[in-house]
């Protein structure tokens, strides 16, 4: 830059630099208005990650639960169905033995009518029918009311575990509609996702990081909750991941 020669260009030069140096001013005001818009926005990113993961790890635990009911319920339907069936055979079989005591009582009538020298002996044979069929029809009067309050009872157990499994079905049904169509989105879900859709059962923690990306910590942290619930079998030692219950939470609909 040459020298100045004349007051007229040094106050020139003057003004040039006070506008520089206002512009720069207000260059680093609208930097620092854009920092804290930043931060604010990166603030309000980190409470709705937070909210979130709880909200997936709330999913997660209501899955777990209605999984763990769903067994407990069928297994306790089928105990109920084995019981009635088993009432039922013992029923019948009462039923079958005094129906064939009214036959042969039926058979040893008439041979009795129509034979008059075995009369006697048709008489001793028929009072010994008499008396076991009253025996027979007795015992069965009185075991088919036990029953048949045993049955009706277990028919009102069976149809309030129904309604109850039914009304778990649907609580099941809507929660695996969500993940279906992607609704939920957060790191628990997609870790969830990433082994239940995998062909295999068994997945190293390695793969599952490389293919999720997250923190190695945070990863590790929700196996062992899933762990703990039974989900998988997760060893931090071998670095092993098995998944121990089958989750059809994303398959697609067949239509």
């Amino acid at each position: 830059m040459p020298i100045p020669r004349s007051a007229e260009e040094i106050r020139k030069l003057e003004l040039e630099l006070e506008e520089l140096v206002n512009k720069f001013t207000n260059r680093v005001k609208l930097i620092r208005e854009d920092l804290k818009s930043l931060v604010k926005d990166i603030e309000a990113l980190k409470n709705h990650i937070d909210d979130r993961r709880k909200l997936s790890n709330d999913y997660t635990r209501e899955i777990s639960d209605l999984t763990n009911d769903l067994q407990v319920i069928k297994s306790e339907v089928n105990q109920v169905e084995s019981e009635i069936t088993s009432i039922q055979t013992q029923v019948d079989l009462v039923n079958k033995n005094a129906s064939q005591v009214q036959n042969d009582l039926s058979g040893k009538r008439t041979t009795l009518a129509s034979s008059t020298t075995e009369s006697s002996s048709l008489a001793t044979q028929l009072n010994a029918l008499e008396a076991e069929l009253a025996s027979l029809q007795g015992k069965f009067a009185e075991q088919t009311p036990k029953h048949s309050a045993r049955i009706n009872s277990m028919l009102s157990q069976q149809e309030k575990l129904a309604t109850k499994q039914g009304m778990l079905s649907n609580r099941f049904e809507a929660i695996r509609v969500l993940c279906r169509k992607d609704y939920i989105q957060t790191p628990e879900v997609g870790l969830v996702k990433f082994l239940a859709m995998k062909p295999s059962s068994e997945s190293t923690l390695t793969e599952v990081h490389s293919a999720l990306g997250m923190d190695i910590s945070v990863l590790k942290k929700m196996l062992n909750q899933l762990d703990s619930r039974k989900i998988l079998d997760f060893s931090e030692q071998k670095e092993v991941i098995k998944l121990l219950v089958e989750i059809d939470l994303f398959k697609k609909e067949v239509l």
